[in-house]
């Protein structure tokens, strides 16, 4: 049987990585492989890796983790090439189109599986009024077989019903499913198991058109600070916090100076930060702003962090 292959979409800081980290746990049944846009975004634990290459790691309870490379050809049709899978998922980047990848469920050695978009239910209305970047959330939820309402433990209930009224609307066609946070694994493979189940997903051109291509070049600036080693995570946090006006997203993998990995994240003006068991070969942090003045707010965003941690 051919790998049921699904798209995991949503815009930057809507929990897709968080998603991917539950399954990863192994929560779905069967073989899965998740494809990733980097491995730095995976919180795996070291114990867990049976082995590695370049591009996958393979894990004890049978997932699979693969990196798109700039060759994202290769990386499907090896997978497709695999008869040892159940399914396939597959990330897009926080401000691109999952249809980018959608039409690889048509490819030989993969059967359509659904797409599902993460909206963040404290910020998906203010997203969806946002002139700059309304139009690439749009897209999102529009091809969306399922929308998955993340970080409701965040949210008051007249605000959960604002972002379910809010995607039913963007995504018509769409089951909207709330996070349970209390329960993640289970609520992750439910969302998938879901998906799966919510009717043959189209394929390729049959997909909804969800409006001419943006220029997400024009819309987001992004900057990639290395060199941030051995850092005081309390005062990158609140250097963060201060530039959260500036940045719609930033998102990295650290080590402190006692040599404690840690993931820290800013998503709708909230800085988020936790240990972690390993690290990337080269830690990072990704500062990501949008609009008009998208490059210079970024750099201003990075010199002021730079200041804060006196480097």
């Amino acid at each position: 049987m051919p790998a049921e292959l699904g798209i995991i979409g949503g815009y930057l800081g809507s929990g897709k990585s968080t998603l991917i980290n539950r399954l990863l746990d192994g929560v779905l049944p069967g073989r899965t492989a998740v494809v990733v846009n980097d491995f730095g975004s995976v919180n795996i634990d070291s114990a867990l890796i049976a082995s590695s290459s370049q591009d996958t790691i393979e894990l004890t309870n049978g997932c699979i983790c693969c990196q798109i490379t700039d060759d994202v050809s290769r990386t499907m049709t090896a997978l497709a090439a695999r008869a040892d899978l159940d399914r396939v998922l597959c990330e897009v980047s926080g401000v691109g189109d999952p249809r980018q990848l959608a039409s690889w469920r048509a490819y030989p050695g993969f059967s359509a599986g659904p797409i599902l978009v993460c909206a963040d239910t404290t910020a998906i209305a203010g997203l969806l009024r946002n002139e700059y970047v309304s139009d690439t959330v749009e897209r999102q939820l529009a091809v969306a077989d399922v929308v998955l309402l993340t970080k409701t433990d965040l949210a008051i209930p007249p605000e959960i019903e604002s972002a379910r009224q809010r995607c039913s609307e963007a995504a018509p066609t769409a089951r909207i499913l709330l996070h349970d946070a209390a329960d993640p694994g289970t609520a992750a493979a439910a969302a998938f198991v879901a998906a799966s189940r919510s009717g043959s997903p189209a394929v390729g051109g049959d997909l909804p058109d969800a409006g001419s291509p943006d220029d997400h070049a024009a819309r987001h600036s992004s900057v990639t600070l290395r060199d941030l080693n051995g850092i005081d995570m309390s005062v990158l946090a609140t250097a963060l916090s201060e530039q959260a006006d500036r940045l719609v997203r930033a998102k990295g993998v650290l080590q402190d100076a006692q040599g404690v990995w840690h993931d820290i994240q800013l998503s709708a003006g909230r800085v988020d930060r936790r240990a972690r068991s390993a690290g990337p070969s080269t830690p990072a942090l990704v500062l990501i702003a949008a609009g008009p003045q998208a490059e210079d707010e970024r750099e201003v965003a990075a010199q002021a962090l730079r200041a804060a941690l006196r480097m």
